[in-house]
């Protein structure tokens, strides 16, 4: 039987695309208590059908001390036992009740929890190709961009005449100026 003992001191090991540890914790805490109330439950139980077990013990003791009043005490003690048998089996039912319950409920827990993962994961997953699809276009965007530089750099002469290069312009504006006018026409 698991008693909140076991679940307090029950440890998994960590994966990467585990269950959070958080909720793990909360459900074990959870348990515990449902578990320590069942066994404090169960053990006013048996102190009461222990009580009940000593008064019957008792009152066969002084069965020779009351011989006149035997049928009488025996009717009596065959209701306590049956009174007893009733409690407990009362008793056990309601345990089981809970204990079915607390299994139910548990299942339900789990099922949820698993379903929120994967709900996460595939969110994780669409984050992820969206993400690659922008490293793409970006990259592609940057590749075009470095074959437009690379195609302005091979259209420029390899050298200037003196003429030509009076006609250049020699300030950065001006070089700005051209670099872009080029750019528009093609």
């Amino acid at each position: 039987m698991i008693t909140s003992k076991d679940v307090r001191n029950k440890r998994f090991e960590k994966a990467a695309f585990g269950y959070k540890q958080e909720e793990i914790d909360e459900f074990l805490s959870q348990l515990e208590a449902e578990l320590d109330e069942m066994e404090r439950e169960r053990a006013e139980a048996n102190s009461k059908i222990q009580v009940l077990a000593d008064k019957v013990r008792e009152y066969m003791r002084d069965e020779d001390a009351l011989k006149d009043a035997l049928l009488g005490a025996q009717k009596q003690g065959h209701q306590v036992l049956n009174d007893a048998n009733e409690k407990a089996e009362q008793i056990l039912a309601e345990a089981k009740e809970k204990a079915a319950a607390l299994e139910d409920e548990a299942v339900r827990q789990h099922a949820e929890a698993m379903e929120k993962n994967r709900a996460e994961i595939a969110k994780e997953k669409e984050a992820l190709i969206e993400a690659q699809q922008q490293v793409a276009d970006f990259k592609k965007s940057l590749f075009d961009m470095y074959k437009s530089h690379l195609e302005l750099i091979s259209s420029m002469p390899d050298s200037f005449e003196e003429e030509e290069s009076a006609e250049e312009p020699q300030t950065a504006e001006e070089i700005a100026a051209a670099v872009a006018a080029d750019a528009e026409e093609e």
